[in-house]
């Protein structure tokens, strides 16, 4: 039987947190957009949070953080500080946050 390694991982690599003013995004997924300007949409059906990277416009992200005051006064989700699980899609090129309760 071969040896197998043990290579940690950071229980942050793939979450998103929602502050008083800003996203911050984990490291390994701030990468994956490839892009230091994103889009940030909200599905309110499905309470999901959409980050993704663009060429142009959007907004800067700046040390992994997104000033979002505006963002979440928009989407009237100003009251959802805390961490929350992300989840990124290769397909959509994107991170998909959910919201929802038991997040």
């Amino acid at each position: 039987m071969g040896f197998e390694v043990y290579r940690p991982r950071s229980a942050r690599d793939n979450m998103v947190a929602l502050t008083k003013h800003h996203i911050r995004l984990g490291g390994k997924l701030a990468q994956k957009l490839g892009s230091r300007r994103v889009e940030v949409a909200y599905d309110k059906d499905s309470d999901q949070l959409r980050i993704k990277g663009v060429k142009e416009g959007g907004m800067l992200l700046n040390k992994n953080k997104i000033g979002a005051r505006g963002i979440f006064t928009f989407f009237n989700i100003v009251n959802r500080k805390g961490s929350y699980h992300a989840v990124y899609n290769e397909k959509e090129k994107a991170i998909f946050v959910d919201l929802g309760p038991g997040a």
